[in-house]
């Protein structure tokens, strides 16, 4: 197979604040041409200010003349656009949560099938330095089996994001959930990676926070039982406040019957002071390198992508059943 010299990528959308991250990237991989980047809604202006820095056209639709795309619209739309580029055998990169329903995420999957095209989620922990080590030790038999993993993901309302309007993050109808799960998705596809197991029952109590304009929730805590007998723990949200150092605070412990290892920075960093308070700044982000490079590099070889649709329905299932547990009352199984 002769891999073509560069993708030809469009941007759909410019509603996850993850695109201000993913377009510079897209941007600047040698093997891509980024074509477009489509938006017509509250975030046009920002997406055509990031179109002209990046030397690509701005479109009011999706365009046409693309190897493959960067899913960064609404998830509630997610459905609609891979149907529509699948079955144009576009390939497909699309951020988290891939679908608001089970329903939908099947029918991407399918979608991805039938049309014969990659379709990757993104999920960072699995390009961070330390989740990555962990992964090595565990696959080279050092953890022996792993019996339990304790994650803590926190960070501040995506209102807090001043580069885009990110209201719809806080909108039950656009967003789907609040807090728990936009953060906890990250961390539940974590578990999965490392344990490699699947999921037979969750517990969670999900809550609504000291903000009362907020109409989702904002933490929850969900604790997971596998098959093969590991436990797992979850406690995720947006309830950093606005003077917190940093946007994220992300944690994980995994216990395992020969060792345990404990993370509590997943990026490399440094601390900004001034008069008004402290600052913690990522000096590097080798996890949207990454991810760009991977989905880039699987389409470009033919390969399947190292973390697939099923994957993302997989991490969907987990947190749809925690929301149900946490309504019910009782551990669910998982769909």
């Amino acid at each position: 197979m002769i891999r073509p010299a560069r993708l030809r990528i469009g941007i759909v959308g410019f509603d996850h604040p993850h695109v201000l991250r993913y377009a510079p990237t897209l941007a600047a991989h040698p093997h891509v041409q980024l074509q477009w980047i489509s938006e017509n809604g509250k975030n046009r202006a920002p997406a055509e200010e990031m179109a002209k820095k990046l030397g690509c056209r701005w479109l009011p639709e999706p365009g046409d003349g693309v190897d493959a795309v960067y899913l960064a619209n609404r998830p509630g739309g997610h459905r609609a656009a891979a149907e529509r580029f699948a079955a144009a055998k576009i390939h497909i990169l699309c951020d988290k949560p891939i679908a608001l329903t089970l329903e939908d995420a099947d029918a991407i999957v399918a979608a991805a099938r039938k049309g014969g095209v990659h379709l990757m989620v993104p999920f960072n922990p699995r390009y961070q330095l330390g989740p990555q080590t962990i992964k090595q030790r565990i696959d080279a038999g050092e953890f022996g089996d792993v019996r339990m993993i304790h994650a803590v993901k926190c960070g501040k309302v995506p209102l807090a994001i001043t580069a885009m309007d990110c209201s719809w993050f806080v909108d039950p109808k656009e967003a789907g959930f609040g807090g728990f799960g936009d953060i906890g998705i990250h961390a539940l596809d974590a578990m999965r990676w490392w344990i490699g197991k699947k999921v037979k029952r969750v517990f969670a109590q999900i809550h609504f926070g000291p903000n009362p304009a907020l109409k989702v929730d904002s933490i929850g805590t969900a604790t997971i039982e596998w098959d093969g007998g590991a436990v797992s723990t979850l406690t995720a949200g947006w309830v950093n406040p606005p003077g917190f150092p940093s946007f994220l605070d992300a944690r994980f412990e995994v216990v395992g019957t020969h060792c345990a290892a404990t993370m509590d920075r997943p990026y490399a960093e440094f601390r900004v002071s001034d008069e008004k308070g402290t600052e913690t700044i990522a000096t590097w982000r080798p996890d949207i390198q990454g991810l760009v490079h991977a989905f880039v590099e699987s389409v470009r070889a033919d390969q399947t992508p190292p973390i697939t649709g099923e994957d993302g329905r997989e991490a969907l299932a987990i947190l749809l059943a925690a929301y149900r547990s946490s309504s019910e009352g009782q551990p669910v199984a998982v769909e």
